[in-house]
């Protein structure tokens, strides 16, 4: 019998081949879709997973309060913190500090020199407690100081291919401990789903000789952080509620001074990636909302696939009608009618997710490049043939079920007889199901839209500075104090000489990458509980006139008046604040830091130094002669490549021995909106999925609706109704399901847009045209889809249809 219905099925994908190309094809799509989208989310929620520890290790995360204000949460702390936690509750078992090289160093050996940024400083724990596969040294490799582990890219970097890196030395200057590294371990590189990205781990121990710890009691300074280990059966919520008395005894005078309250938690480290929105985060991390919206975005698609087919099965019902009531004429029973048609459903899902799986080895590696991690299908993954079995069955089931029940429903002597045997229930039906799917690729279309919009007003709005044409060049790792100063200096005056360069100026940091100290500040004059968190950020007396940022009051400094040199720019926002008045009187004002008291010089125009997806924030621009961090160059040239080619000439000579690093600025800032163009085109090309599918089926359902109607057009045309008559005609039917898809699709969309758009500071006005053009694009896409037959059909010559009447 299984022979049999084999054979039937083939049999009749044969006879109707365009249909069942589109059918096949339809789900295919749908189910490649499906996988693929599934597989980027399996990876995002892989992140750490594959710790063999993962479930005791956790990161200290502190957050912060000021006079009853949140300041916010971030995973820093000081050095003394994790040997503290671990004395004092008997539930760690052992702890982890890491530190950054923050700025990056230049790595030297022999005749190479490299500028590196992925660094990290890590007690000698660090590769007992986490899993990271070593293929040379072992978990004891960072035990000593001056000791080094690389990945196995950076061995090949320095070294070359296949040979052993363990012995050899390396050079670090310019960094936060300079000195000769001795290579002590090589591992693997590090997996695209580790939240901690780096291809050197040094010696914790050698960070201490830098000036700024030796003075520092292990509280002051938080530059680190600190993961712990638990032992396996330790109760969590016992923990942390010793950790608030943990902080009264380590920390409760000095916050009950400035009227401030921290709470230390325990942040799991499978939780780090998924978990947003946390300051200072050293790698970029994914909303989980954000995950599973893309998971029910593969689903609704994999949906409209199977929609697609169950329509255009029922709409094919009518020509199945006569071979149904023979069939049932000769003693065939329904049931063996509805195994018939449910195993044609299982050969059609079976064809598809072959398919499919084509589809998704070709898909994966595209969707890799945009999101910029390494996805791959893996057949040795027993889970990956569960899906698919699953798939397959419940899209046989789905996609299956009503037709097959439909098909064999039908009364023999009314199709023997040569009567349709069609209901309006079945083409109420199919009307219902074209709604759903043009009204899920309307919701996906004006996603799209608004996502893109967004990203483009972020991207072109005015930042109230200039970052056109402003190169950015690291400053130097390698150098004489001495005489630092003066070489930038001269740096700086010799690359002003030239009509390439508008201006030069040094600073602590940039736009788009951060402040250099975040602190709390008040008003002088005031109590210490009206404390308010700021941002301080050094930068030159020309740093001003090179961004171009508006003064609103008072000027800017002048190196020769020492008085000017004590006084620090400001902010709007800054005023707002710390209540100095307006613009005029916050001249006259001065702002506590510490035990410091400084004045104010001029007051600034708010401009955007960070991402506009946040809000204004108060920032101090304090003076600094020069900063050998960042030189930023703004350029007035049309000749790029020569202006580079002079600066790097100038800077070799200033400091010969480093290694010239540079970047455009407007680049480096637009990087902040990286995820949300990563979420506009895996949002684009997954609604191109659902509006190809939607087309597929929707051009076959007008093939078939208007072969059914042939007949009429011929009468109609007959009677003298013209070609354009016949057309409005065929074309309104269809026009009035996208009319109803709208309608439905509209507020939808309106609530997920504006839901979406809530979570930016500054944001596009939901507009008209944010509905009107997806709509009026997919209204033309479903035209240009049916026009073929609908010409095809107005055309018709009425003697060909009739001559049997």
């Amino acid at each position: 019998m299984l022979k049999n219905y084999l054979r039937l099925a083939i049999r009749n994908l044969f006879k109707r081949k365009l249909y069942s190309f589109i059918n096949i094809f339809g789900l295919a799509i749908g189910m490649a879709a499906c996988l693929v989208i599934l597989k980027y989310v399996e990876f995002e929620l892989s992140f750490d997973n594959f710790h063999k520890n993962g479930d005791n290790v956790y990161r200290t995360v502190t957050t912060s309060y000021g006079n009853g204000e949140l300041r916010g949460t971030f995973p820093l702390s000081g050095f003394a913190q994790g040997p503290s936690l671990v004395a004092d509750i008997p539930e760690f078992k052992t702890f982890i500090r890491t530190h950054p090289m923050y700025g990056g160093a230049v790595f030297n050996y022999q005749d190479k020199r490299f500028f590196e940024e992925e660094i990290f400083f890590v007690d000698s724990t660090f590769l007992h407690v986490f899993t990271y596969e070593m293929l040379r040294g072992n978990e004891d490799a960072l035990m000593e100081p001056s000791s080094m582990v690389i990945t196995e890219t950076m061995a090949e970097k320095y070294f070359g291919p296949d040979i052993d890196p363990i012995g050899k030395t390396l050079n670090i200057t310019g960094g936060w401990a300079d000195g000769d590294y001795k290579i002590t371990g090589m591992m693997k590189d590090v997996p695209g789903n580790s939240h901690l990205q780096f291809d050197f781990l040094l010696s914790f121990n050698n960070l201490f000789d830098n000036r700024q710890y030796q003075n520092d009691d292990g509280w002051g300074w938080n530059n680190f952080i600190t993961y712990v280990e638990l032992y396996p059966n330790a109760d969590l919520n016992a923990v942390h509620e010793k950790l608030i008395t943990f902080i009264d005894k380590y920390q409760g005078e000095q916050l009950a001074e400035s009227n401030s309250r921290e709470v230390l938690k325990l942040q799991p480290i499978k939780d780090i990636h998924l978990s947003p929105g946390m300051q200072e985060e050293l790698s970029a991390t994914t909303s989980i909302n954000t995950i599973y919206f893309f998971a029910i975005v593969a689903f609704f698609i994999l949906a409209i696939a199977w929609v697609n087919y169950i329509n255009l099965s029922t709409a094919k019902a009518m020509e199945r009608a006569r071979e149904v009531g023979i069939k049932k004429a000769i003693g065939a029973y329904r049931h063996q009618l509805i195994t018939q048609f449910l195993f044609e459903s299982m050969l059609v899902n079976l064809i598809s997710v072959v398919i499919a799986i084509l589809m998704v080895m070709l898909a994966l590696p595209l969707l890799g490049d945009i999101v910029d991690k390494d996805l791959t299908l893996s057949f040795g993954d027993a889970g990956l043939w569960l899906f698919l079995v699953g798939l397959f069955a419940l899209g046989s089931l789905i996609s299956g079920t009503y037709p097959a029940f439909v098909l064999s429903s039908f009364k023999t002597t009314i199709v023997i007889k040569g009567q349709s045997g069609k209901s309006e229930k079945g083409i109420s039906l199919r009307k219902l199901l074209v709604v759903f799917q043009f009204a899920a690729s309307l919701l996906l279309v004006a996603g799209t839209f608004s996502v893109y919009r967004q990203i483009d007003f972020m991207r072109n709005q005015d930042k109230g500075m200039n970052m056109e044409q402003m190169l950015i060049v690291k400053g130097p790792s390698i150098f004489e104090r001495e005489n630092l100063s003066d070489r930038i200096q001269s740096l700086k005056n010799e690359l002003k000489t030239h009509a390439a360069i508008v201006n030069v100026a040094t600073s602590g940091t940039i736009p788009g990458a951060g402040f250099n100290w975040g602190t709390s500040m008040r008003k002088d004059g005031t109590e210490l509980k009206e404390e308010r968190s700021g941002n301080v950020t050094w930068v030159d007396p020309d740093f001003i006139d090179t961004y171009g940022i508006e003064l609103l009051s008072g000027t800017s400094w002048n190196p020769d008046k020492a008085s000017d040199m004590e006084k620090v720019l400001i902010n709007e926002m800054a005023i707002a604040t710390f209540g100095l008045g307006d613009v005029e009187k916050a001249l006259e004002e001065r702002i506590i830091i510490g035990d410091d008291t400084i004045g104010i010089l001029g007051v600034l125009k708010n401009y955007h130094w960070n991402s506009l997806k946040s809000e204004h924030v108060p920032v101090l621009l304090a003076p600094s002669r020069v900063s050998r961090s960042n030189i930023s160059i703004h350029l007035n040239t049309n000749n790029i490549q020569n202006a580079i080619a002079l600066v790097k000439e100038q800077y070799d000579k200033a400091f010969p021995g480093n290694v010239f690093e540079y970047y455009f600025l407007d680049e480096f800032f637009n990087r902040q909106y990286r995820d949300d163009q990563q979420f506009a085109e895996i949002f684009s090309l997954f609604a191109l999925f659902a509006i190809l599918i939607a087309c597929l089926g929707l051009w076959a359902l007008a093939s078939f609706t208007i072969s059914q109607r042939l007949k009429e057009i011929g009468i109609r045309k007959v009677l003298g109704a013209s070609t354009t008559n016949i057309m409005s005609l065929l074309s309104k039917q269809f026009l009035m399901l996208m009319l109803i898809a709208c309608l439905v699709a509209i507020p939808l969309t309106w609530f997920g847009v504006k839901e979406w758009l809530d979570s930016y500071a500054f944001k596009i006005n939901i507009a008209w045209d944010l509905f009107v053009i997806p709509v009026l694009l997919l209204m033309l896409i479903s035209l240009i889809t049916v026009s073929f037959h609908i010409v095809k059909g107005a055309n018709t010559n009425p003697a060909t249809t009739l001559r049997s009447e």
